[in-house]
């Protein structure tokens, strides 16, 4: 799939934003989903530095379509939605840093598992309506955890980083800043409640879909890795 440049940034849409806050309604709304994902025992691993580099590739390899499929669902509708293209900035784009760390390893980019290609069809279905940001909330999000995990897999896997890293920690130092941004964008867009509740559903499939895929990956996890 074809990683799609990102749109020159717009100034952020200001009407009408909403009384209550979207970004903090979905992080109530996905919360039980969050913690299902978070600890899965192939999660577990890369979080308390016990990873292999088979498992670390794994992991990188199958998020690969997904952040693609986001990368240009998100392009393309920012080029036509006003809210979305104020919101989208140069840095977002992830799937060239996922594919830089795979070649760091010195792995290919592997088959998508069946829970990824169920995932990646979601993300593709997603693409053409403002939907598709509950996924880009999760994995955009998942990067404030990716610092710390960035840290542990150093550890494990002897990688100083930022080369082999990227994909969990893109932003570094800016994260911080990075994501207060992307929530307060988020915030300041009008979408109607059709539209909030396609964004929550789509987040809370997100993080069931990243369980799953979790599970595939540790079901094909070779016994020398255990």
């Amino acid at each position: 799939m074809s990683h799609a440049p990102a749109m020159p940034h717009a100034p952020a849409v200001h009407t009408s934003a909403p009384a209550d806050s979207l970004a903090l309604t979905l992080r109530e709304r996905t919360a039980e989903a969050h913690t299902r994902a978070e600890r899965h025992p192939q999660q577990g691993r890369l979080v308390k530095g016990l990873c292999t580099r088979h498992d670390y590739a794994a992991w990188l390899g199958q998020m690969l379509p997904i952040w693609a499929a986001v990368d240009e669902g998100v392009s393309a509708l920012a080029a036509k939605d006003a809210r979305v293209r104020a919101m989208h900035r140069d840095y977002h784009p992830h799937a060239d840093r996922i594919r830089a760390d795979l070649r760091h390893l010195g792995q290919p980019a592997p088959a998508a598992l069946p829970a990824t290609a169920r995932f990646e069809s979601l993300v593709l279905s997603l693409a053409a309506s403002p939907a598709i940001i509950g996924v880009w909330y999760v994995l955009e999000g998942s990067s404030n955890g990716g610092r710390y995990i960035a840290r542990a897999v150093s550890r494990a896997l002897n990688l100083p980083g930022p080369e082999g890293l990227r994909g969990l920690d893109p932003h570094g130092e800016a994260q911080h800043e990075r994501w207060g941004r992307w929530k307060a964008d988020l915030d300041a867009q009008r979408w109607t409640p059709a539209e909030r509740d396609a964004i929550i559903h789509a987040a809370t499939q997100t993080f069931d879909h990243i369980y799953d895929m979790l599970g595939d990956i540790e079901s094909a996890r070779p016994v020398s890795a255990s």
